[in-house]
């Protein structure tokens, strides 16, 4: 008999060292200790702090094992002598002997005055269906069960007293233990980049079709229009689309861990799993846990409750991926958080490889220091001179050139930063022709050089492969308000900003100029007092218009002389920077107006022209 390494056991290691505890509890005979707890902090590695009333871990794993162990004994293991079960209410589990046929009823709790007392499971968390009665016995066989209890009391006190004669095993339940091999791939990330593995999605409430009626697999529930299969399947999926990832597609493959007592890793491993919840009255809860694989901790967890059945499933399953992905997987999100607070424990940046070089870029878009620019500049350069299909590292690179002129920082001399950051960006495009990152950073470098077709295409394909990611849809808003189609751009905006609120300075610098643009004062000023503070030079022109529009023209004096001393190209050549910002010809004509009665140095209209 080899449970363990069964397709229904292998691919899960909480299930399997669920299992193992439990069974070499009972065999050593420490029943007592089978609990909540116990399990939770010895077979789950959980901290000693856990609250099993707090966390529901223990039950939903131990429904997981339940359903695993009667699929493993209806088919691959139907013919072993012996069927392990853990009896609904309880986590201490039964040795079941069974017939020749393979057929054998089922667990049922039965009486042992002389075994300890043992926790049994919540009733109002248990969601394993009742037992089925017994089919096909006639009445007389039926009065045999209570002599089969007897039975298998007889068993249990058998394996008792096995273990009081040195260790004895009468069922071979230990060499069935020490007989699994399982060992399962373990794959690392060159890059340091997380990566995350998505365990299989629980399903409770629901009617269940047989096996042969289930596209898909026994035990889908498909009462519903959410199933768990179908939500795993369409996560698993958005979170491979974002580039700051790795996402583990084979359950034979985990992680490789480098979790030392001794030291702090940068690196960083998690897993998702989630429970999928039918109710009576038509709605559907979605609970879903983040957990840290290093230290076994849950980072993240969020029920998304609420959900109806009909209507157009597949796009509301779209929606709450979408929300699911803007708390977990942008770069401000949960998974980024963590990871770089690892990174920041193990000595900083420098100690993650181009993964820290990636975290340095990142650090500047939050504060704008331009000896943040400059550091993530260089130590992109060196990555992407190391590794050529660093498909991530060029299209960082790309935005960091552009920065070069929309925030002033680190301009430098010899080639046009606008061609270093179109090379960067084709180069990630050839690399990655799937990446939605890299194709937004194209549709970026497009925009500011004016070529507003191709700024256009790269914006649809970027949102077309991954349409999961706010950044990308608030990128493209802004740019289609500036390009003129201000009504399909700021319902992007508004949509972005509903479904992930803490959103990066240039959102609101995005907001700002769509209130402008529709003449919108209050909305202007009110998105204008989310900018960040004096050093992003974008949002001093952002400022500028909304002080302008509100009829507060020294405050917007003001931020026009801080914005040509940070971003020297709004002194030098001002036309040109209102056309990079603003392509649309109508809204560019309207800006200058405005910024050169706010001390804009412009030429006079025809010389501009010329």
């Amino acid at each position: 008999m080899r449970v363990l390494d069964s397709d229904e056991l292998r691919s899960s290691p909480q299930l399997s060292n669920i299992l193992r505890f439990v069974v070499e509890a009972t065999l050593e005979g420490r029943r007592d200790a089978i609990k909540g707890y116990t399990i939770a902090v010895e077979a789950l590695g959980r901290d000693p702090s856990f609250d099993p009333q707090a966390d529901p871990i223990v039950r939903v794993e131990a429904t997981r094992l339940r359903r695993a162990l009667e699929r493993y004994y209806a088919g691959a293991g139907a013919g072993e002598s012996i069927e392990i079960a853990i009896p609904r209410g309880s986590y201490v589990p039964q040795f079941l002997p069974r017939p020749a046929g393979g057929a054998v009823a089922s667990p049922m709790a039965t009486p042992d005055a002389a075994a300890p007392a043992v926790e049994t499971e919540p009733a109002a968390a248990d969601v394993t269906p009742p037992a089925a009665p017994v089919q096909g016995l006639s009445p007389r066989r039926r009065t045999m069960l209570p002599a089969l209890g007897l039975l298998l009391v007889a068993v249990a006190m058998l394996v008792v007293s096995g273990l009081a004669l040195e260790g004895v095993d009468p069922l071979g339940l230990r060499a069935m233990l020490a007989g699994a091999s399982w060992h399962p791939l373990e794959r690392t990330n060159r890059l340091g980049i997380p990566m995350i593995e998505v365990r299989d999605f629980e399903s409770t409430g629901g009617a269940p079709l047989p096996p042969s009626d289930i596209a898909g697999g026994a035990g889908a529930v498909t009462s519903g229009d959410f199933t768990a299969q179908a939500i795993e399947v369409r996560v698993r999926d958005a979170l491979a689309r974002f580039d700051l990832l790795d996402v583990l597609a084979s359950p034979d493959a985990r992680p490789a861990l480098s979790c030392s007592s001794e030291g702090v890793s940068p690196n960083s491993a998690f897993a998702l799993g989630g429970l999928v919840e039918n109710h009576d009255n038509g709605t559907i809860s979605v609970l879903l846990r983040l957990s840290d694989l290093c230290d076994g901790t849950i980072v993240w967890s969020r029920e998304f409750d609420s959900l109806r059945r009909g209507g157009d499933a597949t796009a509301s399953e779209v929606a709450l991926v979408r929300d699911i992905m803007a708390a977990i997987a942008e770069p401000y999100g949960v998974i980024q958080a963590r990871a770089r607070a690892r990174v920041t424990a193990a000595g900083g940046p420098e100690t993650a490889g181009p993964y820290g070089c990636v975290l340095t870029a990142y650090s500047y878009w939050r504060s704008y220091l331009p000896a943040e620019h400059e550091a993530a500049r260089a130590c992109l350069e060196k990555a992407v001179e190391a590794d050529r299909t660093f498909a991530l590292g060029y299209a960082l690179l790309a935005e960091l050139h552009l920065d070069e002129i929309r925030a002033g920082a680190n301009p430098r001399a010899g080639t046009p930063a606008l061609n270093r950051a179109l090379a960067a960006a084709e180069q990630a495009v050839e690399l990655a022709p799937t990446s939605a990152f890299a194709r937004r950073v194209l549709m970026d470098v497009h925009f500011f050089r004016g070529e507003r077709g191709a700024t256009l295409a790269a914006g649809n394909s970027a949102l077309e492969l991954n349409p999961y990611d706010v950044d990308i849809m608030a990128d493209f808003g802004g740019r289609l308000v500036a390009l003129g189609q201000t009504a399909r751009g700021e319902a992007m905006l508004a949509q972005a900003a509903g479904e992930a609120p803490g959103m990066p300075p240039w959102v609101d610098y995005h907001r700002v100029i769509a209130a402008y643009v529709r003449g919108d004062a209050p909305a202007a000023a009110a998105a204008a007092d989310q900018l960040m503070g004096e050093g992003y030079p974008p949002g001093l022109l952002a400022r500028a218009l909304a002080s302008h529009l509100a009829g507060e023209d020294d405050e917007a004096r003001e931020d026009v002389r801080k914005l040509m001393a940070m971003a020297p190209g709004w002194a030098s050549e001002p036309d040109a920077m209102i056309h990079r910002f603003f392509p649309d010809a109508a809204l560019a004509e309207r800006v200058r107006a405005d910024l050169g009665g706010l001390g804009l140095p412009l030429r006079n209209a025809a010389a501009a022209a010329n």
